[in-house]
């Protein structure tokens, strides 16, 4: 009986060994804050009767001009749109999870999903869901036919 136990223990002690001998996983990478130049300007950058793009409900946004860096922190979906009343691009940062509609998003600029967790941002037109942005994805982005982004 005692021999029984000691081998039983010697096994138990044996796979604890080999099990904290085992390489363990890689802790997933920490999110982080990915940085990126604006373009140019777009070719019809001005108009004589411009409006300021926005969105509703209001979210964080700033200015860069063109050929600068900016930030996109981790956790937000990032939407760079050409701003034709002061001549540079605005960079509005969405991060609380909702449905944004926006507002004089129009030609070209920069859809950017540094989001965690694997959420996908979907981009709506008037009607329906017309594409689907996944985590890490970066890329140029036609705005003029965008009513809406849900960021989750």
């Amino acid at each position: 009986m005692f021999v029984k136990r000691a081998m039983a223990g010697l096994f138990a002690a044996l796979a604890v060994l080999a099990l904290a001998a085992a390489p363990a996983e890689a802790a997933p990478a920490a999110p982080q804050d990915r940085v990126a130049i604006a373009p140019a300007a777009p070719v019809r950058a001005a108009t004589a009767l411009a409006t300021s793009p926005y969105t509703s409900p209001g979210t964080t946004a700033g200015h860069y001009a063109p050929g600068a860096t900016y930030t996109c922190p981790a956790g937000n979906f990032c939407a760079l749109v050409w701003d034709p009343t002061v001549g540079l691009w605005e960079l509005f940062r969405l991060y609380n999870c909702n449905r944004y509609y926006v507002s004089y998003w129009n030609d070209w600029g920069v859809a950017w999903n540094n989001q965690t967790g694997g959420a996908v941002a979907t981009v709506y037109d008037q009607s329906s869901a017309i594409d689907w942005i996944g985590v890490g994805s970066a890329f140029s982005y036609y705005w003029n036919p965008v009513w809406s982004i849900r960021n989750c």
